[in-house]
């Protein structure tokens, strides 16, 4: 009888290890983790919820591309919330994919790569348009636009597979950036540091610098004819606002992302330690890139009056002339700088 209540036991505690989860350790980490996620899902949500309900916005090209931005901030907004991990990862195809998509954060990275390489389309589409408005109008087409969003996300989705080939089950734990050689280990750091960060911080500033030159110089000549073509004037101005709001969110993402890129770069290049991936250092740069999929709307909100004006009217408006109050402010922060398209 003791034999059997023996066993028993055993089998419970084998239970425990095989299917049993490890509960989130709420330090400051977790805890600064789970603020940033729900600020950003409230921001994003609010952005997308805006987007949606004012048909005038969804004929801009750029407007498509900042709820698309919105969107893949918004998944990555939920991916980072904190939730248990297990205990024993079986060596099972079950424990396969928990450790390949699940552990990996594989969605997760999916939708940060969708969010910056948006962002770096949504700067190169407002220079085209101040640059070249006749190119843009055709080449920024409604069928166009949807079409290179669904690209955005298809490109994010095949470049993230490497993570796949880097995660595994062994000993009952889940290996993560295992690679099998120096050399793959070394074209894949560079591959990353250049496709998720050297490349769009380059195409996002130069398209912002030189918008910002061209839009001074219409200013200037603009400014003498104000009498005569107010509505230029005004357009111009609107232009103005949009390109020093896009590049104040560039900034953002440049101090967010280049800690781990850099880091990641070194660690990849073998320059840090092999346990780098799994420690403390990398799991805060890696906090601090995921602030910036929650910093946008607090951007957005701190450089932009009119969008402002939308937030307060929309949290705390009731009657129906409010909301098309609403609707008319966020439409003067994202259209009136806009050619439909």
């Amino acid at each position: 009888m003791e034999s059997q209540n023996l066993s028993h036991v055993n089998a419970s505690n084998e239970t425990v290890l095989k299917y049993g989860l490890e509960r989130v350790p709420w330090g400051s980490r977790y805890v600064i983790q789970l603020l940033l996620a729900i600020f950003g899902i409230i921001g994003n949500s609010m952005v997308i919820h805006l987007y949606l309900n004012t048909r005038k916005l969804t004929v801009y090209s750029t407007n498509r591309f900042i709820a698309a931005l919105a969107v893949a901030d918004l998944i990555t907004s939920i991916c980072i919330i904190p939730i248990p991990t297990l205990s024993y990862v079986p060596d099972t195809p079950g424990g396969s994919f928990y450790c390949k998509i699940v552990a990996s954060s594989f969605v997760q990275w999916v939708s940060i790569i969708a969010s910056i390489i948006t962002l770096t389309v949504l700067s190169v589409e407002r220079y085209i348009a101040i640059a070249y408005p006749l190119r843009y109008t055709r080449i920024f087409t409604a069928q166009l636009s949807r079409i290179m969003i669904i690209i955005i996300w298809l490109f994010a989705f095949v470049f993230n597979t490497f993570v796949i080939y880097v995660h595994h089950v062994e000993n009952r734990e889940c290996h993560v950036y295992q690679y099998h050689s120096k050399e793959f280990q070394a074209f894949i750091g560079v591959s990353v540091f250049i496709i998720e960060y050297l490349l769009p911080v380059a195409l996002m500033l130069l398209s912002n610098i030189r918008s910002i030159q061209i839009l001074k110089a219409r200013a200037h000549v603009t400014s003498r004819e104000a009498q005569q073509k107010k509505s230029d004037f005004i357009m111009l101005k609107a232009r103005q606002r949009i390109i020093y709001m896009l590049l104040v969110v560039i900034i953002g993402f440049v101090i967010c992302w280049s800690p781990d890129q850099i880091a990641f770069l070194a660690f990849n290049l073998r320059l840090l330690p092999e346990d780098y991936a799994s420690g403390r250092l990398y799991k805060s740069f890696v906090v601090l890139a995921f602030a910036n999929s929650c910093v946008n709307p607090i951007l957005y909100t701190l450089v932009n009056k009119n969008f402002r004006k939308s937030i307060k009217r929309h949290l705390f408006c009731t009657s129906h002339k409010n909301k098309t109050s609403v609707k008319s402010q966020f439409y003067v922060f994202y259209s009136q700088d806009s050619s439909p398209a």
